[in-house]
């Protein structure tokens, strides 16, 4: 069972790379435009191992493109960055919109147990996101989704009071919501992806090491070896460069 939702692949292996391209976004003035684009971190970089690819552009026109791709996880990234000493630090323009979970509805159980549905907006059950319930008192049960109704085992006797949605990996986290388990119902909630895979790149910065940078961000660092000094002209009018390839629309599972 899968959800559809943009999705950006990027596999970079010293000669080619995926990234979703989008235009240029703002004037410079002309002093700081040169300035920009004579900067000498401005170019395309990669990183590669075992089955995690990634691909960073640095353009001439002070934005940035990023895009990462490990097993079922894909992520990326757009926005500006600027010389901050020799740092290079990265600003995420627009601001991604984070998934949000929130009850939908609550539908007949056809007198059996109480379960739980969480589902994307096409309606189809969403599997492998981790669950936690928690009850009026004694420790709470974790569990996760299959892929359909989920129920407690027939051994837990006590209450649901909460139940919270998460899955590191994709950045979601539903917070405690409210749980009204009676019996013969499911309490379905939804899943809105908002910019699903899309990734906040602020407070992220870029440290050289000749012709290295170590990108480093909250969830660890990545280091990236220089592909091309000088970016493709083309990109710098929103068309796709050769080497480029953009891959979108593809469907994701949720393992």
């Amino acid at each position: 069972m899968s959800i559809s939702i943009y999705r950006c692949l990027a596999a970079l292996c010293k000669a080619s790379a995926l990234f979703v391209i989008q235009p240029a976004y703002a004037q410079q003035s002309s002093d700081a435009a040169r300035a920009i684009a004579a900067d000498t971190v401005v170019g395309e970089y990669s990183h590669a191992e075992m089955e995690l690819a990634a691909g960073l552009r640095i353009k001439p026109d002070g934005t940035f493109e990023y895009g990462l791709s490990v097993g079922s996880l894909d992520e990326r990234a757009q926005g500006r960055w600027k010389r901050v000493g020799e740092r290079i630090e990265l600003t995420s323009e627009p601001r991604p919109v984070p998934p949000k979970i929130t009850a939908s509805r609550v539908e007949n159980g056809q007198g059996r147990e109480f379960a739980i549905r969480l589902v994307a907006p096409n309606g189809s059950d969403i599997p492998g996101i981790d669950l936690r319930i928690d009850f009026a008192s004694g420790p709470p049960f974790e569990s996760y989704l299959a892929g359909g109704p989920w129920t407690l085992p027939k051994s837990e006797r006590r209450q649901p009071r909460l139940v919270t949605f998460s899955k590191k990996a994709y950045r979601i986290d539903s917070g405690p919501l409210p749980l009204s388990a009676d019996s013969g119902t499911i309490a379905v909630f939804l899943l809105t992806p908002n910019d699903f895979g899309v990734i906040d790149m602020t407070g992220a910065y870029l440290e050289q090491d000749g012709d290295s940078f170590e990108l480093t961000r909250p969830e660890g660092a990545i280091i990236f070896e220089r592909v091309n000094s000088v970016p493709d002209p083309a990109a710098a009018n929103g068309a796709e460069p050769k080497a480029l390839r953009a891959k979108a629309g593809t469907q994701i599972d949720l393992k």
